[in-house]
Formats: structure tokens, C-alpha cells, sequence
């Protein structure tokens, strides 16, 4: 080539082409500024631009500082944007972007109903130009498929930072324009590369929505068939004030800040056509502070600090059907509560953490955990009728696994352990609390269709402090109790009634205390024992097995005094120790081996209505109505018994059977009465050597039941018992034996004398009774010393006293021996099937029989010389002595004594001679004859009845001056106040008495 054609063809073309791209690139820079500035013109904005600069090699924008304004504000503004690429990579269809940064954005975004205006540029107007329909370019070949490949773009950097956006939004003229702020703090691409649907690269965002902060980092590789991704997101707050207006309606009102911390990674794959999402080192931590949410204008949530926490976890997603996640979940709560109208649950603390592995797959669903932990303080639930408040509890599930295949069967296992403490609950006026409640178990349960069967072994429940309270005043309360079990079992198949089976229970309880009202106790005990306990039941039928039932110092039934009380009154019965052992039970009977009682104490008091004082069952407003006197009924008949087997229904069941070897009482036991119904009362206490019972059965009816007693009253008086009776034979069969020694009568006084008809001043009892029955035939003898035994008066003393009756002591006075003793054999013999059979006139009436029989023989001998003066009868065939001293008589208005009395009185002086330890009461009558009527009148005026009681007592005074003139001491003759008897039949008189 020569020089000319170089000139030609290489120097000018090439100083040319850089001659215009020089021009280009001078001009271009001022150009555009031109034709910027003209369009925010025609906008109404005014554009400035500081420097403008285009660079062709390598093609390279760089602006600064371009301001756009309205002139009352700017409405966008950059500090900087630069744009680099390089140009040989555009030969192999590769777009390569050095450089591409934008630093210090600021944009005024305007929202006026539907218009939006963004930089101060009202976007409508372009929206509302006709747009053409576009006609869809025919498909390309193959060929051109081919030349059209798709671009590849690699962006080593680019960043926006130090930008914003700030939005108003007026989306109704009549309301005020929301204001909000969106910085972008920095926004980084790197390492950006790709084509069509293949890229990668690494992202990291860090922004703000007003006060909100979100951090993001990332990093991408992705394909349509394989896309992996790491994603982290930090230092991410969301007050609820900063983006309030775009909650809805019912949550605008909320208060609060929500915090985000986290981090995955994602693996995506294409197998066979179905997705397959991996999602591994997932880590996430959201905490809401001092949250307060309106849900609804009756629900409502609020915290002071809730953290949840996602640690460690995987997720892999085939489909539905198959899947698997793992890792551990975290909550914890601080100051949370809920409320529903008037419904309000809240907490002071909670923590919650569970590790979790949960697969599903063509074998099923499973789910475990290996430990999960809750913690939970200062609890308090609030409904209707329910309070329920909760200091401290703590739950612990370890090996936790949840199995269902896909029949839909299903087994779960775990292990639990419940601490609680200090749990109150208020429902409807009750109240129950607790100190402390802990329980450790392990449950297995497995259901199949309509087939349960669960098992729970190592149980072990503990409370403390327990109590409780009912609205009407009952009270329960219980120091300690731990109940524990070796196993307990539940099983169902299909619709067979469920059975239920325990193994091994041990029951331990301290400080059982049951009240009725706060001065009544039911019961309570210091300690309570149940060991070895194994049951089974199904439906009604059910069998129970006890090793030993401990209980000590058992009271029951017991007044409580106030502090004021100076008597506190003994509880109706008192144990100190209760042992029964080896118990069989099932539903037709119960088989027990033994039971003692040590130091057993039973205390009845009586009232003056007949009513157990110290049984806190009775009411003590209950009205002193007479009992409903009960008709007499007769013995059951043995062809009554018979009659009634054999109409009995052929589903008769026999009664509930009782096996009992063996029953005693032992150590210091006594039996205290206190009988405040009679008069005086009767305060007596019967201590117990020996009680003993042996071989009671409900099953034999051979079978005899033995019992033994020996007791103490006082420090002299003895009892002993021997009874051998055969409980289920059709008619009473027993041989019993009863010695009494020493015994004093005079405290029984009240209940003898209702069958002496006598009180009883002094005597002691020796009784030596044997008693047989043979099939309701009664054959015995009964003997009975009397030492020292005087009787009173009528039990009735003042019908005694108009009777003229003696008292009965001067005639059993002659029954004594030189001892001073009463020796009777009575024979005893009856039939019980008798309708006139009664065990107390059985007992008793043989007694008083021999009584009058010696007693009146001996005084119709006695009392021949004083016949004027006492007058003896016998009624009701010899079981009733009449004993009676004759009225002194006088003649009508005679108030002195005259010769016709004289037998009578020297009889009386006589008598009064003989025995020199009676007393004579008088007592002067004045009749109406004495008043000079000829009949009797109705009534008589006052100074009628003065003159008949003067004459009255001037009779009485006339026998005494005589008596005491015959030599009887004054002191054995008393005066009483003269009456006035206005009967027909009624006579001038003085009755005597003694």
C-alpha cells in the first residue's frame, strides 16, 4: 500500500471517525442536560445538573448532583450515578457492567386519589394516550432461534446507597395525606451473573419503612432445574407506628415492635418433573416488645417481650406425602395477656423449648422429641364463673414419639414430669389451692379403628398444702399425699366395655383435715397408708387387692371450740392407729384378713333431747319434735324367710358378702358416755382390756363368729364377755356368757327405774348371766348379788305423793342378809318368735318379779299390827306392790282429834316407834262438807277458801302436838302447805306420808 492510498483509506476515515465520536462525546454531556432540562420544563419542574459526563471508551455514564424541584421543593435529587461497561465483550453477546452505582437518591412520590406523581411528573398522562394493539411477531424459525440466543450479563458490582423515597398518599381528598419515608441505606449486587433463566450472584439489602429497619444478605445460584440460596436477614425492626396505616382497621389501634433475625439455606431441584425444596441451617428469631393488638373490639393481646426462636432446623419437601423436619423450636414470654370480652389469661413468664424431628412417608407420620421444656410463672386465668391462679409450673416431656401409619393407626410414648406450685381456683363461690403438685409418668397409648389401649407406668404424684373450700361452708384440707403406681392400663376393644387395671398403688397422705363448718370436723387424720393396692375393672364388675390400709390418729366427728370456749368437747370418736391388711374385694363381696384398731376412744355425749351432742351431722336448729313412735313389730318368722326366698325374682342376687378372721382392739381404748337427757346426769367411762371378734362370714352360715370382751369401769368395777354366735342361721343360735363385777347402780338409776319404777340410792351389782339360744329358744340363768341396794323414791314423785305411797327401800330393806347383800338366781327362758318378746322386759322384769315376790311376803307379815294405818295390795299378777298409808279422817268442820281415831293413832305412834329411821309427812285436807255444802260446788270465793285452809293446817297441827306428846321427835314429823279438795267423794282429812 502506499502513502497515498494509507491517507486515503486508513489516516482520514480513522481521523474523521475520531473527529465525530471526539464531537460526540463533547456535545453529548450538553445535549442531554439540554433535553432534560427542557422536559421537567414542559413539566413545570426546574432540572440542574452539576456535571454530566459520557465516556465512550469504555462506554461510561457518569452524573452528579442532578436536583429537580417545583420551586417550592426539590422532588428528586442525586448526588451521583455512574454507569461503566466494557464494549469487546458485546462482540460474544456478553453485557459486561464494570461499574453501576447510584449514590444519594432522593424521590418525592405524590399519591392525589388516582393520580401519581412521581419527581413532581404527573404519571396519568401517560396512561391515558391511545395505545396502539400490538400485533404479535410470527413465531421464529429454528434457524433464528439459534441466531437469537439469549445475551449473557455479568454485573461484578452494583449499589444503591444513601437514597430514600418519601411517599404521600392522599387516596380521598376529605381525609389528610399519610406521610412515609422508604430509605435505602445501601443495596448491594455482587458477583451478578447470567443468562436467560440461569443466574447467580450475592445480594444484601439494608433498608427502612419510616422507623422500620429490614437487613438483608443473600446469595443465588439458580436454574431452572437446581437453585441453591443463602439467605440472611439481621438487624430487622418493625414498630408498629411506622407502617400502622397499612394494618387493617381492626389492628390500627396496636402498639408495639416487632424484631426479625435469621438465616437459610434453600435447595431447589427438578426430580422427575416433582419439586424438591431442602431448607437446611434454618435459623430465625422474631421478638415482639410491648405489643398491644386489637383484634376485634372484644379480643385483644398484649406483651411486655415474646422471643420465638427457630434453631438448627431442616425442611426437605418432596410432596405432601413425603417430608421431613427437624430442629428446635424456642418461646419465651415476658408480662403476656389475652383477653375475649370478659375473659382474661395471663402470664408474668414463659418459656418453651422443644427439639422436634418430625419425617413423613409411605410408612406413615412420625414425630419426636427427645426433651421438651416448659416454664411458666405467675399464671392467671379469668372466665365466667373460674379463676384460676398459678405461681409456678413446670413441665418436662422427654422421649416423646408420635407414630401414625397410613391405616391411620396411631402410638405415642413419652415420659412426663409436671412441677407446680402455689395453685389457687375460685369457681361459683368454691375455692380450692396447693402449695406444691409434682407428677412423673410414662405413657404409651395405641389406637387402631375403634380398639385404645394405654398404658402409664413409674407414676408418681405428689401434692402439698392442699385445700379446699365449698360456698356452704365445707372445708377440706391435706397436708401431703403421694400416690404411687407400678402401672396402670387401659384397654378398649371396639365396643366391648372398656377394662382398666392397676398394679401396685402406694398411697401416702399426712394432715387430712375435713370440715363441715368452721366449728364442725368430720373427720381427720394424721397420717393415712394404703400399700401394695392392685384393682381391675370392667363396667360393674371389678376385683381389688390391698396389702395394708394404715391410718392414724383418725378423729371423726368433733366440735371445735373457739378460743373463748372454756369446755371443749371430745370428738365423737378417736383412733389412734386403724390396720387393716390383706383386703380381697371384688362385686359380690369383700374378704379380709384382719383389722385393729389401737388406743380406740369413743365419746357419746347426749343431750337433753336424746340427741348425739358431738355428731356434727345433727343440726343445731333442728326443732325438738317428738320422733314418729315406731309401730311394734313382731320377729321375722322363719316361714316368712322362706315365703320370701321363694318369691323372689330368678335375677335375685345375694347380698354384698363380708369375710372377716379377724377384728381387735387394742392398746388404751376406752367408751365414754355422757347422757345429759337424764337426771342426774350420767358421766360413765368404760375402758377396754380386750375386744376381740373372730371369723365373721356372710358366705357359711355354719360358720360361728366368736366374740370376747373384757372392760374396766372405774378403777373396781369389771366386765367380761364371751359370745360364740352363728350369724346367718335362720333363727337366733348363740351361747354367751356375761360376768359383771363390782358395778356401781346408782349413776344407771334413770334407765332402771323405767322398769323398777324406782330410783336407785346405793347399790352394787355382781351378775353372773349365761344365756343359750337355740333356733330362737332362750335357756339361761342369771345370778345376781345385790350389795348394799336401797331404792329411793318413785320415779314420778309426786304422783307418789298423792298416792300415799311408801317408799320401796323400807320393804327391800328386809330382803338383806347380815351382809347387807340380795342374792337372786333367776331363771331365765323365752322364745323370740313370741309377739310379746322383748329383750329389756326379757332382762329386767325377771329382776323386779323376784324383788316384790321376796319383798312382799315378808312385809304382809310385817306390817298385820299397823293394819289401820298401812293397807297392802298386789296387782298385775305380783309384778306390782302396792304399799299404802290411810288418811287420818275427821268428823265434818271437827278441826281437833276425838275418841274415835284413837285405834288409828295408836297404831301410828307404834309404828313411827318401830321404825325409828321414817319420817311422816301430814298434809291437812278441808273438804266441802267442811264448808257446809251439801254438794260439790264448782268454786268457792276467797274467804271461803281462807277458812278451809286454816282448818287444814289446824288438823295437821293437832296430829303432830299428839304425835310429839306419844314421844316422837318434832323433827321426824313435817307440815305441808293444806289443800282444799272440792271432789264428790272428797272427805275431811290429814294425809299422811313417809
Amino acid at each position: 500500500m502506499t502513502r497515498r492510498h494509507f491517507r486515503h483509506f486508513v489516516f482520514y476515515p480513522f481521523a474523521i471517525i475520531t473527529a465525530l465520536i471526539t464531537a460526540l462525546w463533547l456535545a453529548a454531556p450538553f445535549v442531554a442536560k439540554h433535553y432534560l432540562s427542557e422536559y421537567f420544563l414542559e413539566q413545570g419542574q426546574d432540572a440542574s445538573i452539576e456535571k454530566f459526563s459520557i465516556d465512550f471508551f469504555p462506554p461510561k455514564i457518569d452524573l452528579k448532583n442532578l436536583t429537580i424541584n417545583d420551586q417550592s421543593q426539590d422532588t428528586l435529587t442525586l448526588k451521583r450515578a455512574v454507569v461503566e461497561m466494557e464494549i469487546w465483550p458485546l462482540f460474544t453477546k456478553t453485557i459486561h457492567i464494570t461499574q453501576a452505582r447510584i449514590e444519594g437518591l432522593a424521590l418525592q412520590i405524590v399519591q392525589q386519589e388516582k393520580d401519581w406523581i412521581v419527581a413532581g411528573i404527573n404519571t396519568t398522562q401517560y396512561l391515558t394516550e391511545n395505545e396502539e394493539p400490538t400485533t404479535e411477531a410470527p413465531a421464529a424459525s429454528n434457524d433464528t432461534a439459534n441466531v437469537n440466543a439469549p445475551w449473557n450479563i455479568k454485573l461484578p458490582s452494583f449499589s444503591v446507597t444513601n437514597s430514600q423515597v418519601n411517599l404521600s398518599r392522599q387516596q380521598d381528598a376529605a381525609i389528610p395525606a399519610t406521610q412515609d419515608t422508604f430509605t435505602l441505606s445501601s443495596f448491594t449486587v455482587k458477583g451478578l451473573s447470567g443468562q436467560a433463566l440461569t443466574w447467580k450472584g450475592n445480594v444484601a439489602l439494608s433498608a427502612m419503612v419510616n422507623q422500620a429497619a429490614l437487613t438483608v444478605n443473600s446469595r443465588v445460584n439458580y436454574t431452572p432445574e437446581h437453585a441453591k440460596a443463602t439467605i440472611s436477614v439481621t438487624d430487622t425492626h418493625l414498630p408498629i407506628d411506622s407502617f400502622r396505616h397499612f394494618l387493617p382497621d381492626p389492628f390500627q389501634d396496636s402498639k408495639g415492635e416487632f424484631s426479625l433475625a435469621g438465616s437459610v439455606d434453600l435447595d431447589f431441584k427438578q426430580n422427575e418433573g416433582a419439586p424438591k425444596i431442602t431448607l437446611t441451617k434454618l435459623n430465625i428469631e422474631s421478638q415482639a416488645t410491648d405489643l398491644d393488638v386489637n383484634i376485634n373490639e372484644k379480643d385483644r393481646v398484649s406483651t411486655t417481650s415474646t422471643t420465638l426462636k427457630l434453631t438448627q432446623s431442616t425442611i426437605d419437601f418432596i410432596s405432601a406425602d413425603q417430608l421431613s423436619l427437624t430442629g428446635e423450636l424456642a418461646l419465651q414470654s415476658e408480662q403476656s395477656r389475652f383477653t375475649q370480652a370478659d375473659q382474661v389469661m395471663q402470664f408474668g413468664h414463659l418459656a418453651l423449648t422443644t427439639p422436634f424431628d418430625v419425617q413423613k412417608n409411605e410408612l406413615g407420620l412420625t414425630a419426636k422429641s427427645d426433651s421438651t421444656q416448659m416454664d411458666m410463672s405467675d399464671l392467671s386465668i379469668a372466665l365466667d364463673s373460674l379463676g384460676v391462679e398459678n405461681q409456678q409450673i413446670q413441665v418436662s416431656l422427654t422421649d416423646v414419639a408420635f407414630m401414625m401409619d397410613p391405616q391411620h393407626a396411631l402410638t405415642v410414648s413419652l415420659s412426663t414430669e409436671i412441677q407446680s406450685s402455689n395453685l389457687s381456683v375460685l369457681q361459683a363461690g368454691n375455692t380450692a389451692h396447693y402449695d406444691i403438685f409434682n407428677l412423673a409418668n410414662t405413657l404409651s397409648m395405641h389406637k387402631n379403628g375403634a380398639d385404645i389401649s394405654a398404658s402409664n407406668t413409674a407414676l408418681d404424684i405428689n401434692i402439698e398444702g392442699l385445700k379446699a373450700k365449698q360456698i356452704d361452708g365445707k372445708q377440706f384440707s391435706l397436708g401431703s399425699a403421694t400416690v404411687t403406681a407400678e402401672q396402670l392400663d387401659f384397654d378398649q376393644e371396639g365396643q366391648q366395655p372398656a377394662i382398666v387395671k392397676g398394679v401396685n398403688l402406694n398411697v401416702f397422705s399426712q394432715l387430712l383435715d375435713s370440715l363441715l363448718t368452721d366449728k364442725k370436723r368430720i373427720a381427720s387424720w394424721k397420717s393415712a397408708d394404703i400399700s401394695h393396692l392392685s384393682f381391675t375393672q370392667q363396667e360393674q364388675n371389678f376385683d381389688v387387692t390391698l396389702g395394708t390400709l394404715n391410718i392414724a390418729e383418725l378423729i371423726f366427728s368433733q366440735a371445735l371450740a373457739d378460743s373463748t370456749d372454756t369446755q371443749k368437747q371430745p370428738p365423737l370418736s378417736q383412733i389412734g392407729l386403724i390396720t387393716i391388711n390383706k383386703l380381697d374385694a371384688n362385686q359380690d363381696g369383700a374378704s379380709i384378713h384382719s383389722i385393729t384398731t389401737d388406743s380406740l376412744n369413743v365419746s357419746l355425749i347426749i343431750d337433753n333431747q336424746k340427741r348425739i351432742e358431738n355428731l356434727v351431722f345433727i343440726n343445731e336448729d333442728q326443732k325438738d319434735n317428738p320422733d314418729t313412735p315406731l309401730s311394734s313389730a313382731s320377729a321375722p318368722k322363719a316361714k316368712d324367710v322362706e315365703n320370701t326366698i321363694n318369691e323372689q325374682d330368678p335375677a335375685f342376687k345375694a347380698p354384698y358378702y363380708v369375710i372377716l378372721d379377724a377384728y381387735d382392739v387394742t392398746g388404751a381404748s376406752s367408751v365414754n358416755v355422757q347422757d345429759k337427757s337424764i337426771s342426774p346426769a350420767l358421766q360413765r367411762r368404760l375402758e377396754i382390756e380386750t375386744l376381740s371378734i373372730r371369723n365373721i362370714n356372710t358366705l357359711n352360715k355354719d360358720q360361728a363368729t366368736v366374740l370376747a370382751l373384757k372392760a374396766r369401769s372405774g378403777k373396781y368395777a369389771t366386765l367380761q364377755s364371751d359370745l360364740t354366735i352363728w350369724p346367718l342361721a335362720d333363727r337366733l343360735t348363740m351361747k354367751s356368757e356375761l360376768i359383771i363385777k363390782e358395778a356401781e347402780l346408782p349413776p344407771y338409776s334413770s334407765y332402771i327405774a323405767n322398769v323398777l319404777g324406782y330410783q336407785i340410792d346405793s347399790g352394787q351389782l355382781d351378775l353372773d348371766l349365761k344365756l343359750h339360744s337355740d333356733n330362737g329358744v332362750l335357756d339361761g340363768n342369771s345370778h345376781i348379788l345385790l350389795r348394799e341396794f336401797d331404792l329411793g323414791g318413785r320415779k314420778d314423785s309426786s304422783t307418789a305423793i298423792k298416792a300415799g305411797a311408801v317408799p320401796l327401800n323400807i320393804a327391800v330393806s328386809i330382803l338383806k342378809d347380815s351382809d347387807n347383800n340380795i342374792d337372786l338366781e333367776i331363771p331365765l327362758s323365752g322364745d323370740i318368735d313370741n309377739p310379746e318378746f322383748g329383750w329389756k322386759s326379757f332382762l329386767l322384769l325377771p329382776v323386779k318379779k323376784a324383788l316384790y315376790t321376796a319383798s312382799s311376803n315378808y312385809l304382809m307379815q310385817t306390817f298385820v299390827p299397823y293394819a289401820n294405818v298401812i293397807s297392802i295390795a298386789q296387782f298385775a299378777g305380783d309384778q306390782l306392790l302396792k304399799i299404802r298409808v290411810e288418811p287420818l279422817l275427821f268428823d265434818p268442820e271437827d278441826g281437833q282429834l276425838n275418841a274415835s281415831q284413837a285405834i288409828f293413832l295408836k297404831q301410828l305412834v307404834a309404828l313411827m316407834k318401830d321404825k325409828k329411821d321414817s319420817q311422816l309427812k301430814a298434809c291437812g285436807v278441808a273438804s266441802y262438807v267442811d264448808l257446809g255444802f251439801e254438794k260439790s260446788p264448782a268454786s268457792i270465793d276467797n274467804a271461803t277458801a281462807e277458812i278451809a285452809t286454816a282448818l287444814g293446817q289446824e288438823r295437821a297441827e293437832a296430829l303432830k302436838d299428839y304425835l310429839v306428846n306419844e314421844g316422837i321427835s318434832s323433827s321426824r314429823i313435817y307440815l305441808c302447805s293444806p289443800e282444799i279438795d272440792l271432789s264428790k267423794s272428797s272427805k275431811a282429812r290429814v294425809e299422811l306420808n313417809f
